[in-house]
C-alpha cells in the first residue's frame, strides 16, 4: 500500500459505497480503491453516468408528424416526450396512433414534463387512445387556454397543469369513469375523493368538493378571487403557489389545517381570514 493513500472500500456487498476500513479490511474480497487517482476516475465515472442519465430523461425515441415519442416495443406503445422548450407551438393534435418502420404504435400517454414550457403552443387535443397525462406534462404552458380531458385519461400526474396562467377553460368528458368537471367547474375533480386537483382562473369551487389538491391552482396568476365553501375541510400543498392576483382569501370554518407553502409567493394577498378551526399551518405558507 502506497504510503499516505487511505484504502476505499466500494464493495456493494455490504449496502451503499463505504469509507476507509483499513488496509487488509475489506469485506467479500473486494480490491480498494486507491486515494487520489483511482478516485478521480471514480468521480469521473459518476459525472459519465449522470450525463447519460439526463440523456437518457429527455431523449426520444422517434419524431413523427411533429411529435416527438419514445417506444415501448414490448407493448407497441408509445409515449410523447420532451424535445425542446421551442418543441411544439400552436395548435397540437396527438394521434391515437402512429407507424414506424411499418410497426404500428397506440399513444398512450403523454410523458413527464413532454410540453414543458412551450409557451407557443395554444391548444392541444388528446385523443381517446390516451390514458395517462404524467406529472408536469404541460408545466408553463402559458399560451394554452383551454383543456378538454377525455373518457379514456384515468391518471393525472401532479402538476399537470402548472403554470398555464392562460387557461380560461376546462372540462372533463361526461363519461371519465375518474374525474369531473361537475357543474361547470372549469376544473379536474377526482371524482371518488371530491378532491379538485387543477382549476384555473376561471374556475369555481362546487359545495360538493372536500379538498383542494396538491399544486391545484399553482402559478395561476390570473385568478383574482375564490370562494371556498364550507365543504372543503383541507388545502393541499402548494395549491395556491404564485397566484399573484390573488389578493383576498376567506378560508371557512370546516378547514383544520394549511400544507406547505400553500399561499406561497401570493405577493398581491393583503386580507385573509383564517377560522379558529385552522390548528395546523404547514413550512412557508405565507412566505
Amino acid at each position: 500500500m502506497p504510503q499516505g493513500r487511505e484504502p476505499f472500500c466500494a464493495c456493494y456487498a455490504n449496502g451503499p459505497l463505504g469509507g476507509s476500513l483499513g488496509e487488509g479490511k475489506h469485506t467479500n474480497g473486494c480490491t480498494p480503491f486507491l486515494y487520489p487517482n483511482n478516485m478521480k476516475k471514480f468521480s469521473l465515472l459518476l459525472i459519465l453516468l449522470f450525463c447519460w442519465n439526463v440523456y437518457s430523461a429527455w431523449g426520444y425515441d422517434v419524431k413523427v408528424g411533429g411529435i416527438y415519442y419514445n417506444l415501448d416495443s414490448d407493448n407497441h406503445t408509445a409515449s410523447v416526450t420532451y424535445a425542446s422548450v421551442s418543441s411544439y407551438t400552436g395548435d397540437v393534435v396527438v394521434p391515437e396512433e402512429i407507424s414506424v418502420n411499418g410497426t404500428k404504435y397506440a399513444v398512450t400517454s403523454l410523458g413527464n414534463y413532454c410540453f414543458d414550457g412551450c409557451t407557443g403552443l395554444t391548444s392541444i387535443t388528446i385523443p381517446s387512445s390516451v390514458t395517462n397525462l404524467e406529472r408536469n406534462c404541460f408545466e408553463n404552458c402559458t399560451g394554452l387556454t383551454s383543456i378538454t380531458i377525455p373518457s379514456s385519461v384515468t391518471s393525472l400526474g401532479y402538476g399537470c397543469f402548472a403554470g398555464c396562467s392562460g387557461i380560461a377553460y376546462i372540462k372533463v368528458d361526461a363519461n371519465n369513469p375518474v374525474y369531473d368537471s361537475r357543474d361547470n367547474c372549469n376544473a379536474i375533480i377526482e371524482t371518488s375523493t371530491n378532491e379538485m386537483i387543477a382549476g384555473c382562473k376561471n374556475s369555481h369551487i362546487p359545495s360538493s368538493v372536500t379538498s383542494l389538491g396538491e399544486y391545484c391552482f399553482w402559478d395561476c396568476t390570473g385568478l383574482t378571487s375564490i370562494t371556498i365553501p364550507s365543504s372543503v375541510t383541507s388545502l393541499g400543498g402548494s395549491c395556491f403557489y404564485g397566484c399573484t392576483g390573488l389578493t383576498s382569501v376567506t378560508i371557512p370554518s370546516s378547514v383544520t389545517s394549511l400544507e406547505y407553502q400553500c399561499f406561497s409567493g401570493c405577493t398581491s394577498l393583503t386580507s385573509i381570514t383564517i377560522p379558529p378551526s385552522v390548528t395546523s399551518l404547514g413550512d412557508q405558507c405565507f412566505s
